[in-house]
């Protein structure tokens, strides 16, 4: 990417932003459902 690794930072965020922007908008269009699972949430369990 670039040797500036807060700016490599900056640039991984808003792309991963804009995939998720893009992303929510697919989800209206079609109708169906868009959840945002936090990184500390413990999704593992809920799975069992």
């Amino acid at each position: 990417m670039v040797k500036n690794r807060k700016l490599a930072e900056a640039i991984s965020d808003l792309s991963w932003r804009e995939f998720r922007t893009l992303t929510e908008a697919k989800c209206d269009k079609y109708g169906r459902e868009f959840k945002v699972i936090y990184r500390w949430e413990a999704t593992s369990h809920a799975l069992f």
